[in-house]
């Protein structure tokens, strides 16, 4: 929880508790270094900043080259649109450092902001008018959907199969239910498998779902969630970390194996049940690896009362090591009261 500060220059706004660069028209999950440097520009507007001083302040001190320096200067120019021939923001002095030249107002913000799971993991919710046809279509399904959802929020985590031959519509439903689904606090994920002929990367629809929302405006919060509590995780994803960061996470990642992702992922998506309700759908899953499938079997056996609804899709009908695994968790899960199946015919 933090009480934060709005910077004003141009057309921008750069707010300290989200670190999100803004306009009127969208906003921008700056990298940390960027972000620092740009902060460092607006506290010294109109001052000229040495190379060394923004090198003990931004880089805290530590030898790195001078390219780094213009790497991140050229990284904000991008951002805003500043030409360095003819600036309208940052001014390089030939030899000497660089000038922040716009105007700057600051603004308190009285407002007090903490980050939720719920800001982590959103969701783009898409308007579907509530007469569609799929309504009318999918109503019997749309309420056992629904249902299911309200075990999950009232703390009993819960499993839905969802199966059926292609084209019956499971992504159709679920794109309805996601869309109409209403809770004051709620997180999204949701992972697509694909087919592939080569073995594929443990936890991989997980991982790339996740970098997704890494790169959206509350990234940074999941950035430092994964770093806290799922080093290892972050580690698959590098390209949304900076060099500094990178070098960081090595020294938490000496011994990675699937067992240790099994037990962060856990605990990772775990803890964001805790405080908001948690929806998991892995789409297409009868092409998922065995290691995203063993992660969810394992988090419906955990003891703790968390509010998470995991929703696997795929068609039945098909043969191989997915549908074969997912056969398993089903008859074991139904054994125990812990999911239900939902089957989708052809209309």
């Amino acid at each position: 929880m933090e009480q934060g500060t709005t910077y004003l220059f141009g057309p921008f706004r750069l707010d300290t508790c989200t670190q999100l660069l803004c306009t009127e028209e969208s906003c921008v999950n700056l990298s940390p270094k960027v972000y620092r440097l740009l902060l460092y520009f607006l506290l010294n507007s109109g001052r000229l900043i040495s190379h060394e001083e923004l090198f003990d302040t931004v880089w805290d001190g530590r030898i790195v080259d001078d390219s780094a320096l213009r790497l991140a200067v050229n990284s904000l120019r991008k951002v805003l649109h500043d030409e360095s021939k003819s600036p309208l923001y940052i001014l390089t002095v030939c030899k000497r450092g660089y000038r922040f030249v716009a105007e700057v107002s600051v603004k308190e913000c009285n407002q007090i902001i903490e980050a939720s799971e719920d800001s982590l993991l959103s969701y783009d919710r898409r308007s579907h008018p509530q007469t569609s046809p799929v309504w009318f279509e999918y109503a019997q399904e749309l309420a056992e959907l629904r249902q299911a959802f309200r075990l999950a929020s009232n703390g009993s985590r819960h499993l839905v199969f969802l199966h059926g031959e292609q084209g019956t519509g499971k992504t159709t439903l679920l794109d309805a239910f996601l869309d109409n689904v209403h809770h004051p606090k709620l997180a999204v994920l949701r992972a697509r498998c694909v087919q592939m002929d080569s073995v594929t990367e443990p936890f991989l629809p997980l991982l790339e779902a996740l970098e997704r929302h890494c790169h959206e405006p509350y990234g940074r919060l999941l950035i430092e969630r994964l770093g806290h509590l799922a080093p290892t995780w972050l580690y698959q994803m590098l390209n949304v970390l900076d060099p500094d960061e990178i070098a960081m996470l090595l020294t938490k990642t000496m011994h990675i194996n699937s067992g240790r992702m099994m037990r962060e992922g856990a605990n990772f998506f775990e803890t964001l049940c805790k405080n908001t309700t948690l929806i998991l759908i892995l789409d297409n899953s009868h092409w998922c690896d065995e290691f995203t499938l063993d992660l969810l079997y394992f988090l419906m056996f955990r003891c703790s009362a968390e509010k998470l609804l995991i929703i696997v899709s795929y068609r039945s009908c098909l043969d191989g090591a997915g549908v074969r695994r997912i056969n398993e968790m089903r008859a074991e899960l139904l054994h125990r009261g812990l999911c239900q199946e939902l089957s989708m015919q052809k209309r």
